[in-house]
């Protein structure tokens, strides 16, 4: 647990917001009292990025308001459609075409994610094809079943399980060693659960590096929330580093501060929401991070899906002067 943490959900809506002591001090008395109703603005004021270092516990405060009995609007369709479909998304079929080169048969997986093959495909089809141009032999699944982290989000914890249950059946069945993923929700639940298993789980970042060609233009990073805040340490330097030996001038006195998505946007809408607008003024002249932008095209990237979303959304909303492009179409 941390002792100092910013947190964006606290500061759009700090009446709402529960501390880090006060979330132990529920946890450990949550025998004592029940949650009712209007205890849902404040367990579900978080959108998970981490930041406070108990993520973990705040599912389980989530987890006790199901189980005292209260409501979450949705939630009855939501656990429907993973039932019926194995994604949080009806319209759940891939728009990623098949690309030359991916193997049909490998001890390695790339999962794409729910997200990516319905939301944002052409984040994933350049990964594949970067992945593909390193010579990394790979398959993919005609049909992925949902890491669960969505469910989990909610605190339907014995739904979320049972899909990880579900995949681990299916990898073990399918002889995968590695896995490599793409979003780090489904990076944080498999090494959470099948590392144990004798499955190595791998970011697509670790197999990105210095483009041989240089390139040029300014470019901010938004990193990925729960990656740089416990599951990869060291990953914002490792990537501003990376990006740098191959040309670009890295804005990095912009604050790392979450897009305000992930899967944060299905419950309190109206914080990621608020989280998002905040968070594209840093890319603004008037954020005062600019300073130091040269000549050249001006870009902005993300390692997330649903980050690099966000910052296609609403930067265009908010008319952000930076052209979005995935981390592989900056090096391909």
């Amino acid at each position: 647990m941390k002792e100092e943490y910013v947190c964006p959900c606290r500061d759009i809506d700090p009446k709402n917001f529960l501390e880090n002591e006060e979330v132990i001090k529920l946890l450990e008395t949550k025998e004592e009292f029940k949650f009712t109703q209007k205890d849902y603005l404040k367990l579900y004021n978080c959108i998970h990025c981490n930041d406070c270092g108990i993520s973990e516990e705040r599912f389980m405060l989530k987890q006790k308001f199901l189980d005292d009995g209260n409501k979450i609007e949705g939630l009855k369709e939501m656990i429907q459609v993973l039932e019926t479909y194995g994604t949080p998304f009806k319209i759940n079929k891939s728009r990623i075409k098949p690309i030359p080169g991916v193997s049909k048969h490998s001890s390695t997986l790339l999962y794409l994610g729910c997200f990516t093959t319905v939301k944002t495909p052409q984040y994933g089809v350049n990964a594949i094809k970067y992945l593909l141009s390193q010579k990394i032999k790979f398959c993919i699944l005609e049909e992925e079943i949902c890491c669960g982290y969505p469910i989990l989000c909610t605190g339907s914890i014995n739904i979320y399980e049972k899909l990880v249950d579900k995949n681990l059946k299916l990898f073990k069945g399918r002889g995968f060693s590695e896995i490599i993923t793409v979003c780090p929700s489904c990076f944080m639940v498999f090494k959470k659960h099948y590392s144990k298993e004798n499955i190595r789980i791998r970011y697509f970042t670790e197999y990105l590096k210095p483009s041989e060609k240089k390139k040029s233009g300014n470019l901010i990073i938004q990193h990925a929330c729960p990656l740089r805040n416990g599951e990869m340490p060291g990953i914002v330097e490792y990537l501003e580093k990376l990006y740098k030996e191959s040309g670009y001038n890295v804005i990095d006195k912009i604050p790392t501060r979450c897009c305000g998505f992930g899967v944060g946007h299905q419950l309190r809408i109206d914080i990621s929401e608020a989280i998002a607008v905040k968070r594209m003024l840093d890319f603004k002249d008037e954020g005062g991070f600019l300073e130091d932008l040269k000549e050249g095209e001006n870009y902005i990237t993300s390692y997330c899906p649903d980050a690099y979303w966000v910052l296609k959304a609403y930067g265009r909303k908010k008319k952000v002067k930076f052209k979005v492009k995935d981390m592989c179409d900056l090096l391909l």
